[in-house]
């Protein structure tokens, strides 16, 4: 009987390994990129997201925005309004006043007593409010004045000529921004005799 030696004997060969399947190969890669395209879409998602809150910040600040212009506006315009009904008030009532100083005037000029009308003037500039008060003659000569300066001069140019051709009692703007004047006709029987010019600061 024969007996192989261990040396003789071969080693068995190793099994071939199977051919790997394409489809198994896509599979892996599918899994290796599958991750990197949800964070893609992740990104674009949240960069939308962004994108979108941004906007609708945008749109919800620019909406308060207008909605503030559009209450100082509405604010502006009633404070206007009211400041206008007020100084219509304060006109009506200055011009009311103006023919009753006219009608204490004419009294006096006709009768040639201008030392009354002096101290009717420097009474009145008593008033915290009231600035200067002046008659001038139909020809610009200033005849009375609380300010003693104008007195027997023509008419100062802060007072244009036409104020003495104003017809009726007429409340206007002053020189001063913050003062309006008060134009009052002196009118005789048939000729106008004067104009009273009345300054006053405007109440606040």
């Amino acid at each position: 009987m024969e007996h192989k030696s261990p040396a003789s004997e071969s080693a068995p060969e190793p099994l071939p390994l199977p051919p790997r399947k394409r489809g198994a190969s896509l599979a892996r890669l599918n899994e290796i990129k599958l991750p990197l395209w949800v964070s893609l879409a992740l990104l674009v998602l949240l960069l939308l997201v962004f994108a979108w809150k941004s906007f609708s910040v945008a749109t919800v600040e620019r909406g308060v925005e207008a909605e503030r212009q559009a209450l100082i506006g509405q604010r502006t315009a009633a404070e206007e309004e009211a400041r206008s009904a007020v100084l219509r008030t304060s006109d009506a009532t200055h011009a009311l006043f103006g023919t009753a100083l006219a009608w204490a005037v004419r009294g006096d000029m006709i009768r040639n007593n201008l030392d009354q009308i002096d101290q009717y003037f420097n009474e009145l500039v008593k008033a915290e409010r009231i600035r200067l008060v002046l008659l001038a003659d139909p020809a610009g000569k200033v005849l009375v004045s609380s300010d003693r300066a104008f007195v027997d001069a023509p008419l100062p140019p802060a007072f244009p000529a036409s104020l003495l051709e104003v017809p009726d009692v007429t409340v206007q703007p002053a020189a001063a921004p913050a003062e309006r004047q008060l134009v009052i006709p002196i009118q005789g029987l048939n000729t106008r005799l004067g104009t009273v010019i009345l300054v006053y600061g405007m109440e606040g």
